[in-house]
């Protein structure tokens, strides 16, 4: 990958991170020297605890990574970069190294907070739901019980979203796993709407309404779907690609609801945007939540 710099590095490896993981993890450990600061060891960084250590599973590996990439961020290395270096070390087993490199942080009391998302984020993909679900409610109590606008907020937006969409996606869970999809969905909601637009607003109603509806509660799958779509309808923007998918989130709730010509429309809405769409890979996404609302 010679001329390519960090940026297109990264792009690169987060496009292919799903499908050729090896081959990504591989690379990482050749292009080390692309490294030269902070802000470039923490994207790196988070690339290897996601590919290496959350789809390949190997954390011992993400972490030799990371600390090849924390040693080429220089005398400074930032905030950032020592989180990501704590997330890793924490999560193959060096709970010591981990409580080291968050002292070399800072005291912002929302780093704690920060690092236990991620770390709890990393147990979700390992399959330790139980401790996952432990840990991901102990940081939503402690991020609670800090003061609105902390640095920890933009983590549990994020988090959330990403725990009730893994379970969202599962083809079975358990009693545990339905309590924390809600939980993570809602509080994916409370978090964007601190912290993001209308865009945030609408996505987070467009994920509580995939939940409700699997949870068996379409009525409120319903309601979600509907007051999204009003947001995008009162929104200073198009959002057309979101559009067409809450209509077919709506239609698998009246689906559920038996409210067949009510799904039928909103299937016949979702069908007359799609016809715009361009990349094949949103088309076949696009037909995959098609047959879902069916």
């Amino acid at each position: 990958m010679a001329g390519m710099t960090l940026q297109d590095f990264l792009q690169q490896g987060w496009a292919d991170h799903d499908t050729k993981t090896a081959d990504v993890a591989e690379r990482l450990e050749q292009n080390l020297d692309l490294v030269t600061d902070g802000d470039g060891a923490a994207g790196f960084m988070n690339l290897a605890i996601h590919a290496v250590g959350d789809h390949l599973g190997d954390r011992a590996r993400s972490a030799r990574i990371c600390e090849d990439a924390f040693a080429r961020a220089g005398d400074d290395p930032g905030t950032g970069t020592l989180l990501f270096l704590a997330v890793a070390r924490r999560l193959a087993g060096d709970d010591e190294g981990a409580s080291a490199a968050q002292a070399l942080a800072g005291d912002d009391p929302a780093l704690p907070v920060r690092i236990g998302m991620l770390v709890a984020q990393g147990l979700m993909h390992a399959g330790d739901w139980d401790a996952a679900a432990a840990l991901y409610g102990k940081q939503i109590e402690a991020a609670g019980a800090l003061e609105e606008g902390h640095s920890g907020e933009r983590a549990c937006a994020i988090v959330s979203n990403n725990i009730a969409t893994e379970v969202l996606n599962l083809s079975e869970w358990t009693e545990t796993q339905g309590r924390l999809m809600e939980d993570a969905a809602q509080n994916a909601r409370t978090y964007w709407l601190r912290i993001g637009n209308w865009v945030n607003d609408e996505r987070a109603d467009y994920l509580l309404s995939g939940v409700y509806t699997k949870l068996g509660r379409p009525a409120e799958g319903k309601q979600h779907a509907d007051r999204a779509l009003a947001t995008i309808a009162a929104g200073d923007g198009e959002e057309k690609v979101d559009e067409a998918f809450l209509h077919l989130a709506r239609a698998a709730a009246c689906r559920d609801l038996g409210e067949s010509e009510e799904q039928m429309t909103s299937i016949a809405h979702a069908e007359s945007i799609a016809e715009g769409f361009e990349p094949d890979w949103l088309k076949q996404w696009y037909q995959e939540e098609l047959a879902k609302a069916r």
